[in-house]
């Protein structure tokens, strides 16, 4: 059929080209570069001296999900992963078929993080690899999974926390497992949107900066609690009396760096703006082509945790109690299946009492690469152990060897590891497979698809029933 939009789309375009003002980015680009100047972080980069040599025996895993909603409101969740390799060895495969009773986003990613887990410890335990890759941020993951423990971010949630258990308990697994099997973990970031260095280098810039005004400026103890918060955890912006006590620090602050303090707190408070954006100008600023930032050692930095004093475990553990009750009782009304409410708490307990810290940073193998971040599991601090800082820059760990077997399968910044990219390429599900995958569950479960459905691909999905008084019984 013509496409009778793309005229009228084609003028809105040119109209965002015509208003959206490259100036401003540039602008916020060269603020950035005096920050970086005045927070006396231009070491942070460092030239990379590891040049490609010698064989590594490494295994890739990618995965991935797609969900078919039914038209009762449940849905059939298929999710799969494969670990390939650079050894000969045959992939290792696995596909989950979940039918939920309520689709929620949150059930997709959950389950593929599980199935990524788990095809990576089957092929860990067939003990051929000396590297373990896998797609993606080790702290966003963890994270996530326990936020989705505390927080209701909707009601049907409630009913995959068991789930979310699980795919914590697989990822506290594999890695642990890796580390008997001396298996070297790296989780690899092309398109990484975090803010962790960003929050580091631009609070740390912002209290030199208040500081260096001090004699002259009273400074509010407060204030400095606020910024030392900001250089410790990840992210405060996101916690609402923090932010608009930044805010009104940008609207009132008379200080001689006022202008640079004010734009700082802007660029902090704006979430266009992430770690890759600012190691990029950083490294101009430097003129690296090839290189790697300094280490960063992270525990439990979150600044949610942090505000409501749930990096203490047993704090923690309260708040999840009533989540997986919660979940029981739903689960039980659907006749989705039962759960012991105190074997999820223990699994949950040992899990976070013993989940390693993550080293991480960032790299650029060639000029044109943006900064591709790397997180390693480091395994001599748990990550919620006060003992040491929740963030710390950690450079004594050498991690030679896993920028040599990087740089030994870097191709192009498409190409940024074969391994991972040909993992991907297996995983990733194309819209003929998906259909294909469609059609067969139809037919096999005779099950009625949303409509929408349907009418996306202009076929009849809805199953042929030959006696339809006995499937209305």
């Amino acid at each position: 059929m013509v496409d009778i939009f793309y005229g009228i789309y084609h003028r809105r375009l040119t109209e965002i080209g015509s208003n959206y003002s490259l100036e401003r980015v540039d602008r916020i680009h060269n603020m950035l570069g005096r920050l970086i100047d005045a927070g006396d972080v231009r070491d942070l980069w460092r030239q990379l001296p590891i040049n490609a040599s010698g064989s590594f025996r490494v295994v890739a895993v990618d995965g991935g999900v797609r969900e078919l909603e039914l038209r009762d409101g449940s849905a059939l969740i298929i999710a799969r992963a494969i670990a390939v390799n650079n050894v000969g060895e045959e992939p290792v495969k696995d596909v989950i078929v979940n039918w939920v009773p309520v689709f929620t986003p949150v059930i997709k990613w959950v389950l593929l993080s599980l199935i990524e887990d788990e095809v990576a410890l089957k092929a860990v335990e067939g003990g051929k690899y000396e590297f373990l890759l896998m797609d993606g941020s080790l702290y966003a993951k963890i994270t996530a999974l326990i936020h989705e423990l505390i927080l209701t971010k909707g009601f049907l949630d409630l009913y995959y926390i068991p789930e979310v258990v699980k795919a914590l308990e697989a990822l506290y697994n594999l890695l642990e497992r890796a580390r008997e099997m001396n298996v070297k973990v790296v989780f690899v970031s092309k398109d990484s949107k975090l803010k962790i260095y960003k929050d580091y280098i631009l609070f740390k810039a912002i209290k030199g900066l208040i500081l260096d005004d001090a004699p002259f400026v009273n400074v509010d103890k407060g204030l400095l609690d606020i910024l030392n918060r900001g250089i410790d955890w990840y992210s405060i912006v996101w916690i609402r009396n923090y932010r608009n006590k930044l805010i009104s620090l940008a609207k009132g602050y008379n200080g001689a760096h006022r202008d640079l303090i004010r734009m700082g707190i802007r660029v902090l408070l704006s979430q266009s703006i992430s770690d890759v954006t600012l190691l990029e100008e950083l490294a101009k600023m430097q003129g690296i082509r090839r290189g790697l930032t300094r280490k960063l050692l992270i525990g439990a930095m979150d600044a949610y945790l942090n505000y409501k004093s749930l990096t203490q475990i047993d704090n923690l553990l309260r708040f999840i109690r009533d989540r997986v009750e919660d979940s029981a009782g739903l689960r039980v009304v659907d006749d989705y299946g039962e759960i012991s409410i105190e074997d999820e708490l223990s699994k949950i307990r040992n899990v976070l009492t013993n989940f390693p810290r993550i080293l991480m940073t960032y790299v650029k193998f060639h000029s044109d690469d943006a900064p591709m971040a790397l997180e390693i599991p480091y395994y001599d601090w748990p990550m919620f152990n006060h003992s040491v800082p929740p963030k710390l820059f950690y450079d004594k760990t050498d991690i030679g060897d896993y920028l040599g077997m990087l740089m030994s399968m870097y191709r192009d910044p498409i190409h940024y590891n074969k391994l991972l990219w040909l993992a991907h390429e297996y995983a990733n599900f194309s819209e003929s497979q998906f259909l294909e995958y469609a059609i067969a569950a139809v037919s096999k479960l005779k099950v009625p698809t949303k409509r929408r459905f349907g009418m996306a691909f202009n076929m009849d999905l809805n199953p042929r029933i030959d006696n339809a008084q006995d499937y209305i019984d």
